[in-house]
């Protein structure tokens, strides 16, 4: 009888943790690993008929290798079409993307890497872009090597 009521309490609790977890709108991230994330990145980058080649959450921007954590002060979603690069950050009340940055494909002059160190907290590696204008923006997306073979196959061949 014991074993039945602990299994009966195990199985409640199992049920009721899995019915409280947040869903994907809730999250910081958004909903940036589920099928509809690629027709809302296409809608919110004017792209109806692109392609996501590559996405990543919990991304930081840095201008001139410093962090941008006034814009972005959980990370946000680092993501690559056939048109072009973007960072969108996810807001949990409208439940809505914003494109914090964004970079045309045609505009993109030079990738680099670049890692910052840090004494008391894990080094960054970026991945930076310079554009036509010249501006270098790195982005700290974990998985850089796909990431730079997205950004190689949309740049203009020179």
């Amino acid at each position: 009888m014991a074993i039945s009521k602990l299994a009966l309490v195990a199985s409640a609790s199992i049920f009721l943790t899995a019915c409280s977890s947040p869903g994907p709108m809730q999250l910081m991230s958004g909903p940036t690993y589920t099928p509809v994330f690629e027709p809302v990145a296409l809608d919110l980058t004017n792209n109806k008929t692109g392609n996501v080649l590559f996405k990543e959450t919990a991304v930081f921007m840095y201008l001139d290798d410093t962090r941008e954590s006034a814009l972005l002060g959980g990370g946000a979603t680092f993501f690559i079409t056939d048109t072009g690069a973007y960072l969108a950050d996810w807001n949990t009340n409208t439940y809505k993307y914003s494109i914090e940055y964004q970079v045309n494909a045609k505009d993109i002059k030079n990738l680099s890497e670049f890692t910052v160190v840090r004494d008391y907290l894990p080094d960054s590696n970026l991945i930076r872009i310079t554009d036509s204008k010249n501006q270098t923006v790195g982005f700290s997306v974990r998985n850089r090597v796909a990431a730079k073979q997205a950004l190689i196959s949309i740049m203009p061949q020179q």
